[in-house]
Formats: C-alpha cells, structure tokens, sequence
C-alpha cells in the first residue's frame, strides 16, 4: 500500500546550454490537444520538454490513462522530464483505505478520473455500494507500471542551478519541505509570494484566476518576482488552454509561448468592433457570488455582487448553492472581444443571442450573428 505522504523527490540537473527548453502543465489528459501542441512548435530530440505535473485527471472519457501513458512512453527518452501533480498522485492519495469517501466522489460523483479509464477497461463497475477495497487490490495488482511511474516523478528540478520547476510553487529553494504534497498543491502562489531567489516555473493554478480585469488564460512572467505561472487552465476554467512556454536557449534566456486548446475553430468573414468596458472585470472562483437580474435566449444578465458590474453569462455557467440559495457563476467576464475579418478565434459557446468566444488566449463574448455564414 503507498503511504499517503510522499518525501519530496528533488532532482539537480546540468543541461546544454545552447538547445531550446520547453515547459508545458496542466494537460489534464487532453492528450490530442498535448500532441498537437508538440506538432506545432517541431519538439524534437535537440529539445529539453519538462511536463511540470497534472498530466490526468479532469480529462475526457478514457482520455486520462491514454495520455499518461503516452508520458510514460515520452518519458523513455532523455530529453524529456516529466513531473508530479497534485493530480497525477490520485493512486496514492485517492486509493489508500482510508479514503473511500474521496474515492467514490472522484469516481461515481465527479467522474473524469484516471480511475474511471482503469475500471472500464478491467471491465469493472464503479458504484456507490462498490467494494472499494477488491478494486485497490485489482489496481495495484493489474497496473503496476502506473504506480512505478507515478512514484518515479520528480516534485522539484533544479536546472543548472539556475531555474527551478515545480507544479504548485516554492517559496525557498534552500528549505525545500521534506514532504510533496504543500508543493504540488499551493493555490495561488504567484499572488501570494513576494518573490523568489531562483526563476522559478509553476503550473497548478489558473492564470485566469489570477486576473481580475481581464479574462485571459496566457502565461504570466514576473521577472520582477522572478516567478512564470503556466497554467492554462485546460479542462479546468472555461476557455482553458495549454500553454507551451519555451526558452530558446540558457545562454540567450529569450521566452516565449504558444498555446493550444480543443475549441471548435471559426474564421471570421467580418469586422467586428466593441468598446472596451470602462471597468473590466473577470469573475474568478471565490469571488462568484451574483444576483440574476433577467433572461434574454441562452444568457442571464448578472449582477457580480463583489464588484456590483452587470454582464452577460451564459445560462449554463450559472448555479446556485443548495444550503444558502444564493446563485453564483462560473468563469465571466464583462467584455465583448473585437475581432477583425479572416481572424481565428476559438467558439467556447456557441449561443444566442451571444457566443463565448477566445482570441490570442483572451475570452469573451462577440454578437453570435457575426459567427453566421452569408448564406
């Protein structure tokens, strides 16, 4: 049985200091999106790729163990570096005995697990009044490679003494915890540190989450903090992406990034101008509470009760809390994107009388009758 605390696995590296460095978290099983993200920017074996944890989990059905182990098999080469989430700990967090409850709510009430994948393929039933304990034991019997793998993942890698990679975040790379689990699950670190001694590389928690005006899923770089958050959001926030970070070489230090996501793609046969709201807001979790104030087709018009802006959301964003009955919202933002004719943009809701739509990493709402053909 693995124990439920894993020690801190701290890897120190030396790499050549004139090939490309790649940075990517946060796949959430999104294995397609992964690989044609990969396709785009020519990975190759002259390259360094670290995939900085949560590779499963939150993915689509049967999706979440083809791309671990599509990693697994990634990770057979010497270029590649694959690390631990909070995720991708799911066997020892989530299996061990003592939490069945959490078990079952990932498998029977959330779904969309790694578990999900294994049970359907061994053909077994999840349910409520499962016997959790005969599937524990199938698991670590059927798939010991997973465990081998997952117990083999680093949790902080030191790049020539230089760069430091871990999925959640660290605050002092000279006081590393001795245990994994406070540095692969540190929400909002990058809002919480006032800055590191080492550049250092995070995924984990959402950049979207992190902006307030402006619903954006790019990456973030401080150099000032000296802190880059990746994390796109894929499959987590609504018009999530991944992001693909890369340094053209340790000598030069130049960033940049592309990201992919799985969004249908349109191309736009019109201009398409709004202006810019005067206050900007971008509602995040936490911060979501809203009042409804009316209905126009698929949209509710919303009062965001923190910041008292009133804008359209989508129906399907909106819930309500059973114990308090107050509504609260999903990802929004109070913006209408411009667009120009022959752009493309990704469709996140298609919608009347509105469309959620992304252009350059940027979410927001555009008229759905300039996402109609002429005809």
């Amino acid at each position: 049985m693995t124990e439920l605390k894993k020690k801190t696995r701290v890897k120190r590296i030396n790499l050549d200091t004139n090939k490309r460095l790649i940075f990517v978290s946060d796949i959430h099983g999104d294995v397609d999106t992964f690989k044609d993200g990969l396709k785009s920017i020519n990975f190759s074996d002259d390259d360094y790729l670290f995939i900085i944890g949560d590779i499963c989990e939150k993915g689509d059905f049967k999706k979440n163990l083809e791309c671990f182990r599509y990693v697994m098999e990634l990770s057979k080469r010497d270029n590649v570096f694959p690390m631990a989430g909070n995720c991708d700990e799911v066997l020892r967090f989530i299996l061990p005995e003592d939490q069945k409850d959490n078990f079952l709510y990932y498998t029977v009430v959330r779904e969309h697990s790694i578990l999900n994948d294994i049970a359907y393929e061994m053909g077994y039933k999840l349910s409520m009044d499962m016997n959790v304990r005969e599937f524990v034991d199938l698991v670590q019997e059927k798939y010991k490679d997973l465990y081998e793998f997952m117990d083999s993942l680093d949790d902080v890698i030191i790049i020539n003494n230089n760069i430091v990679l871990v999925h959640g975040g660290l605050d002092d790379v000279n006081n590393i915890p001795e245990y994994a689990l406070p540095l692969l699950k540190y929400d909002n670190f990058y809002g919480k540190s006032d800055g590191v001694e080492l550049l250092t590389i995070v995924g984990h928690y959402p950049t979207r989450n992190y902006r307030h005006d402006i619903s954006c899923c790019n990456p973030i770089f401080d150099f000032k903090k000296r802190i880059i958050s990746i994390d796109g959001g894929n499959h987590i926030v609504k018009g999530g992406q991944i992001n693909f970070v890369f340094i053209d070489s340790l000598q030069t230090m130049n960033f940049s990034y592309v990201y992919r996501d799985h969004y249908p793609k349109h191309i736009m046969k019109y201009d398409c101008d709004y202006t810019l709201p005067s206050t900007p807001v971008n509602i995040t979790y936490g911060n979501n509470e809203i009042e409804i104030l009316s209905t126009d087709l698929d949209f509710y018009y919303i009062r965001h009760v923190n910041s008292k802006t009133c804008m359209w959301v989508h129906t399907s964003y909106v819930y309500q809390d059973e114990k308090t009955n107050k509504y609260y919202c999903y990802d929004a933002s109070n913006q209408f994107l411009s667009v120009r004719k022959n752009d493309e943009i990704s469709v996140i809701r298609h919608a009347k009388p509105y469309s959620v739509i992304k252009k350059n990493g940027y979410i927001g709402l555009i008229e759905t009758r300039y996402l109609e053909d002429d005809n």
